[in-house]
C-alpha cells in the first residue's frame, strides 16, 4: 500500500538470517527513514557486501546506534561502514563476533576513534572464538588519547566470556593500564606485567560485570570475593550464568569475604546461577545489608515459594525498586509473601513471568496489589510461555488499574507466538482490556475480544510494536503485519527479531514495502 507513514526511530531486525539478498530488497525501506536513529541487524548472515549496503544507508540516514554483532563482516566491510558519510554521528557501535579480528580490523577502528569528529560513546569489539590481545588494547587506547566522548568499551574474547570496561575521565588517559590491570585482577587473560597499583583501579570501580556462563570453583570465588572486599565505590555487580553448582563455602567466599563489604551497591544481578532456597539462605545477610540496593535480579534460578519468603524478608528491610523473578518456580503462596512485604509498595518494576503455570489465584493476588492506592509499580511482566494468557485475566488486571496512575507498561507472556509488549498511555489506561485485546487480535496472536471495537484507533496511536523471540513467518503473516504497519501513524520503534524460517523476496516486499 505504498510507503509507510510513521516517524520510525528504532528498528530491530536481528536473528532473521538476513544476508545480501534480503538487505538489497529492503534497502529502499531503510533509506526512507530520516528519523531512524537505532538499527540492529545482529545475529544475521551479513558479509562485506551487506556491510556496503548498510554503508549506503549511513550515507543517507544519521543513525546513532548500530548493532552488527554476530555477522560475517571483516576489514573490507568495516571500512565501508566507518568511512560512510554519517558514521561520525554514531554514538554506539556493536561489531563483536564477526570474522576473527586481527591487526587490520583494529587499525581500522583505531583510525575511526582518533578522528576529532567522532561522537562514539560505546564500542563492542572482539570475538568469542579468540583472545583479545594486549597489543590491540594498546592501539585502541592510544587512539583514544584525544577522544572526549567514549565512556564504555565492551571487549569480547577473554577466556571466561566478555568483560565490560567502563571508562571514566581519569582513567581515559591511561586506558591501557586500566583495562589490562582490571582484566588481570580477575584472572581473565594473561596481560600486563608493569606492576601498576591495582588497588587504585579497584577502589574507583563503579561497575563490574561477569556475564555469560562462568565456570566458578572455590579458588575463583575467593579471588572475586577478595577483589570485591577492596572495592569502595562499586554500585553495580553482575555475576550471571554460573554453569556449576554453588557450594556453601563458595558462597561464603564470594559474598561474605573478610566481613561486610564497604561499597554503596545499587544493582545486583545473580540470574541463571541455579540458586535455590539453600543458596538464598546462605547469602541472606549479604542481601539484607545493602540499604542502597534498588535493583535485584534472580531470574532463571530454582527459587520456589520458600525462596520467595526469604526474598520477602529482604524486601522487609530494603526498598528495592526493580525486582526480576522471571523463570523460577514461584506460585501464589510465594507471590503473596513478596507482594505483602513491608516495602513492596516501593517496587516500580516487577518481572514474574515464566514461573509456575499461572491461574486465577495468581491473577487475583496481582490484581489486589495493583489496586492499592500506595502502589508505585510502573512495569509488570506476567504470564508463562507454557500456556495462553486468558482474556478474563486481562479483564481482571485492567479493572484493578482503573484508579492506578503509575503503570505505563505491561509485558504479557503466553501468546501463541511468544511475548508481545503492551505500552500504556494515559488515554488507553481507562479502557485497558479493549486496548490490549484488540491489539493482540490485530496481529493474530491469540483468540480474544469479540466486541467489534475500532482497531484503527489503536493502531494509529501505537508508538512501539515488538515481536521478539522466534516467529515462524510465512507470506500470509508478512502480509498481515505489513497491512497493520501501513495503517500506523505514530510508530517509532519496531522489533521483528528471530524469524526461524527464511525470508523469500515476496515476504520481504509484503512486510516492508
Amino acid at each position: 500500500e505504498g510507503p509507510y507513514n510513521f516517524p520510525l526511530k528504532s528498528l530491530d531486525l536481528g536473528n532473521n538470517q538476513f544476508g545480501t539478498r534480503e538487505l538489497t530488497t529492503i534497502l529502499p525501506f531503510l533509506k526512507s527513514w530520516e528519523a531512524l536513529n537505532s538499527l540492529s541487524v545482529e545475529g544475521n548472515c551479513i558479509n562485506n557486501r551487506g556491510a556496503q549496503l548498510l554503508a549506503e544507508v549511513l550515507d543517507t540516514v544519521r543513525i546513532r546506534r548500530l548493532s552488527l554483532n554476530r555477522n560475517q563482516i571483516s576489514k573490507e566491510g568495516l571500512s565501508c561502514i566507518l568511512s560512510s558519510q554519517n558514521a561520525r554521528y554514531l554514538t554506539s557501535l556493536m561489531i563483536s563476533d564477526n570474522e576473527d579480528i586481527g591487526s587490520a580490523e583494529i587499525d581500522e577502528i583505531a583510525r575511526f576513534l582518533s578522528r576529532a569528529t567522532t561522537s562514539l560513546k560505546l564500542l563492542a569489539v572482539g570475538s568469542h572464538r579468540q583472545c583479545f590481545r594486549i597489543v590491540w588494547f594498546e592501539k585502541l587506547c592510544q587512539s583514544l588519547q584525544n577522544n572526549t566522548t567514549m565512556s564504555k568499551m565492551s571487549i569480547v574474547g577473554s577466556l571466561h566470556g566478555p568483560i565490560e570496561i567502563f571508562i571514566s575521565n581519569e582513567q581515559r588517559k591511561n586506558m591501557e593500564k586500566y583495562m589490562a590491570d582490571l582484566m588481570k585482577s580477575f584472572g581473565i587473560t594473561c596481560c600486563c606485567e608493569n606492576g601498576s597499583k591495582i588497588d587504585d583501579i579497584i577502589n574507583s570501580a563503579t561497575k563490574i560485570k561477569f556475564p555469560h556462563a562462568l565456570h566458578l570453583n572455590l579458588d575463583k570465588c575467593r579471588e572475586i570475593g577478595l577483589v570485591l572486599s577492596r572495592c569502595k565505590m562499586l554500585q553495580e555487580l553482575c555475576l550471571n550464568g554460573n554453569r556449576g553448582s554453588f557450594r556453601e563455602d563458595m558462597l561464603v567466599a564470594l559474598f561474605l569475604a573478610e566481613g561486610p563489604y564497604n561499597f554503596p551497591l545499587k544493582s545486583l544481578d545473580l540470574g541463571n546461577n541455579q540458586f535455590g532456597t539453600r543458596e538464598l539462605t546462605t547469602i541472606l545477610p549479604f542481601l539484607k545489608s545493602w540499604e542502597a540496593l534498588n535493583s535485584l535480579s534472580v531470574e532463571g534460578n530454582c527459587i520456589n515459594n520458600r525462596g520467595a519468603q526469604l526474598l520477602a524478608e529482604v524486601l522487609d528491610t530494603v526498598r528495592i525498586r526493580r525486582l526480576s523473578l522471571n523463570r523460577n518456580q514461584i506460585s501464589k503462596e510465594g507471590l503473596s509473601c513478596i507482594l505483602s512485604s513491608q516495602n513492596a509498595r516501593y517496587l516500580t518494576s516487577l518481572m514474574i513471568s515464566d514461573n509456575e503455570d499461572i491461574g486465577s489465584a495468581e491473577i487475583d493476588e496481582i490484581a489486589r496489589f495493583l489496586s492499592r492506592a500506595t502502589t508505585s509499580l510502573k512495569l509488570l511482566a506476567v504470564g508463562s510461555h507454557r500456556q495462553c494468557f486468558r482474556i478474563v485475566w486481562f479483564e481482571k488486571l485492567c479493572q484493578s488499574l482503573q484508579n492506578n496512575t503509575t503503570m505505563s507498561k505491561m509485558s504479557i507472556v503466553g501468546s501463541l507466538h511468544g511475548p508481545i509488549e503492551i505500552f500504556i498511555s494515559n488515554e488507553q489506561r481507562k479502557n485497558m482490556e479493549k486496548y490490549m485485546a484488540d491489539l493482540m487480535k490485530s496481529f493474530g496472536i491469540t483468540c480474544c475480544c469479540e466486541n467489534g471495537s475500532k482497531i484503527d484507533d489503536i493502531i494509529n496511536s501505537a508508538t512501539k510494536i515488538k515481536f521478539p523471540h522466534a516467529l515462524h513467518l510465512n507470506l500470509d503473516k508478512c502480509r498481515e503485519i505489513g497491512l497493520v504497519l501501513s495503517r500506523c501513524k505514530m510508530l517509532q520503534e519496531l522489533c521483528l527479531n528471530g524469524n526461524r524460517g527464511s525470508f523469500r523476496e515476496d515476504m520481504l516486499v509484503a512486510l516492508f514495502l
